[in-house]
C-alpha cells in the first residue's frame, strides 16, 4: 500500500501527481454524466514565476512548491482531491460544492496566497495565484475537455493581468449562448421582412480581355454602427433553416440591380453563393426563370456557386439543379476548387463553367514554386476541359503577374479591390 501511494504521490509537494489526477478527472466527469451533481474542477497557478524563481533562486523552488501545497491544503476537505499538473501549476477536483460555494472557495485561495508571506530561505517573499475552476455537468464531454476548458479559464485570468479567480459555469454559457442564438434568429427574420439586409459587390477581374463586367455578389446584414458581416449570422441561420430564404433575397435583390446597371448599358455578370439547403427547394429554378422574366433579364448574366466540398456531398441534387440552370442559361461555379484529392472527376457529374481555384494555393505564391506549377497544371487541365478558372484572395501584384503567367481567366481579392456597396469601376475587357 505504501508502494502504491508513492507511485500516486508527487515526491515534491505531497499532493497526488498528474497521472493520477487525470484518472480521477476522468471518474468524475463519468459520475456527472451519470447525474451526480455539485462538482468541479480547479487550477491555480503562481503568477509571474520566472519573477518569483530569480527572487528566491532556483534551488529554493521545491520549498515554495511545499508551502503552496500545504497552504492549499488548510482549504480543502476530506472529499477533494488536490494535485500537482505541472511545474507550478495545482489542480484540485472538489465535491459536494454548489457553484455560490465553489466561487467562495476559488476567491478565498486567491485572497490566502496573495495575504501570505512566505518565508523561504533568507527572503520573504509575496506571490498571487489565478484560480480557475469549472462545474462538472452532464453535457461535459471528457476529462480532456474539461481540462481545456478550466485551462482556458486560467489563461484568460492570467492575460488580465493575474490574481484572480473565476467559476467557469457550463449551464449559464449554455443559457447565454441560447439568448444570443434568439437574438440573432429575431434579427435575421426581421431582416427578410424589413429590408433589413445589403449587397456588397467585389470586382471579378479579367487577365484575358473577357468582355463586360464581372462582380461576386456578397451579402451583408444591416446594424445601428454599419454592416454585420455574414460571419455571425449565417450560422445561425442555417441552424434554424433560414439560408434558402436568404439566398432568395440576395438573388432577387441581384436581379433587380443588374436590370438596373443593363439599362445603363454596361454588362455585367453576378456570382451568387448558394447554400446547400437551397438545392432541395424543388420551386428554386421556377422562381428564378420568373425572376429574370419579369426583369427581363438574361439568363447568363447569373453564375452560381457553391464550394466543391459541399457539392460533393450533395451530387445528386447539385447535378440537378445545374442542369435546370442550363436550361435558364444560367452558369455555375465550383469554390475551393482543387480541395479535394482528385477534383476534375468532380466535373464529370458536374458540368461547371467556372473554377475558384483553393485559397491554399494562394498563400505566399511568389515563394511557393510547387504551388505555381500546380496552378499552371490546373489551368491547362482546365481550358482542356472548356472550364474558366478564378483565383480568389489575390494578395500582390507579383502574384498576378505569376496568375497571369499560369493561365489564370480572371482574379480577385482585397489587394485588387475590397468589396463594397457600389459598382464603381469597369474592370472588363469590352
Amino acid at each position: 500500500e505504501e508502494l502504491e501511494d508513492l507511485r500516486r504521490k508527487d515526491l515534491v509537494t505531497e499532493l497526488f501527481n498528474r497521472q493520477y489526477l487525470t484518472n480521477e478527472i476522468d471518474r468524475t466527469v463519468a459520475a456527472a454524466n451519470a447525474g451526480k451533481s455539485d462538482q468541479a474542477l480547479i487550477l491555480m497557478e503562481l503568477d509571474n514565476y520566472k519573477n518569483v524563481l530569480e527572487g528566491i533562486g532556483l534551488g529554493s523552488t521545491d520549498l515554495l512548491l511545499g508551502d503552496m501545497a500545504n497552504l492549499l491544503r488548510r482549504h480543502l476537505n476530506e472529499l477533494d482531491i488536490p494535485g500537482r499538473m505541472a511545474e507550478y501549476t495545482f489542480g484540485v477536483i472538489v465535491h459536494d460544492r454548489n457553484p455560490e460555494a465553489l466561487g467562495q472557495l476559488t476567491e478565498t485561495l486567491r485572497k490566502t496566497f496573495e495575504e501570505r508571506i512566505f518565508e523561504i530561505g533568507k527572503n520573504s517573499i509575496n506571490l498571487t495565484v489565478s484560480v480557475a475552476a469549472s462545474l462538472i455537468g452532464e453535457k461535459t464531454a471528457n476529462g480532456n475537455a474539461l481540462l481545456n476548458q478550466t485551462s482556458a479559464t486560467l489563461r484568460a485570468l492570467q492575460a488580465e493581468g493575474g490574481n484572480l479567480a473565476r467559476v467557469f459555469d457550463p449551464a449559464a454559457k449554455d443559457k447565454a449562448d441560447a439568448e444570443k442564438n434568439r437574438h440573432w434568429l429575431k434579427l435575421i427574420k426581421e431582416g427578410l421582412t424589413n429590408d433589413g439586409y445589403v449587397l456588397y459587390f467585389q470586382p471579378i477581374i479579367s487577365l484575358q480581355g473577357a468582355e463586360g463586367d464581372y462582380y461576386e455578389i456578397l451579402l451583408r446584414m444591416k446594424g445601428p454602427r454599419g454592416e454585420i458581416l455574414p460571419g455571425f449570422f449565417m450560422p445561425i441561420a442555417e441552424q434554424h433553416g433560414l439560408l434558402p430564404q436568404l439566398d432568395r433575397w440576395v438573388i432577387g435583390t441581384a436581379i433587380k440591380a443588374l436590370a438596373e446597371r443593363e439599362q445603363g448599358g454596361r454588362k455585367t455578370t453576378f456570382f451568387i453563393k448558394l447554400a446547400p439547403q437551397s438545392l432541395d427547394d424543388q420551386t428554386l429554378l421556377p422562381w428564378i426563370a420568373l425572376q429574370l422574366k419579369n426583369a427581363r433579364q438574361r439568363g447568363d448574366a447569373l453564375v452560381f456557386e457553391m464550394p466543391e466540398s459541399k457539392v460533393v456531398t450533395s451530387l445528386k441534387p447539385a447535378r440537378a439543379f445545374v442542369r435546370g440552370l442550363e436550361q435558364l442559361h444560367c452558369g455555375f461555379a465550383l469554390e475551393q476548387f482543387g480541395s479535394g484529392l482528385n477534383s476534375f472527376q468532380l466535373l464529370k457529374h458536374i458540368p461547371a463553367h467556372y473554377l475558384k481555384v483553393d485559397r491554399s494555393y494562394m498563400a505566399e505564391l511568389p515563394k511557393n514554386k510547387e504551388n505555381q506549377e500546380r496552378i499552371k497544371a490546373m489551368c491547362e487541365q482546365a481550358h482542356n476541359a472548356g472550364k474558366l478558372t478564378i483565383a480568389e484572395f489575390v494578395e500582390d501584384a507579383a502574384s498576378m503577374s505569376i496568375l497571369f503567367s499560369c493561365g489564370i481567366n480572371f482574379v480577385q481579392g482585397n489587394f485588387l479591390q475590397e468589396p463594397e456597396q457600389v459598382m464603381s469601376y469597369d474592370f472588363g475587357g469590352g
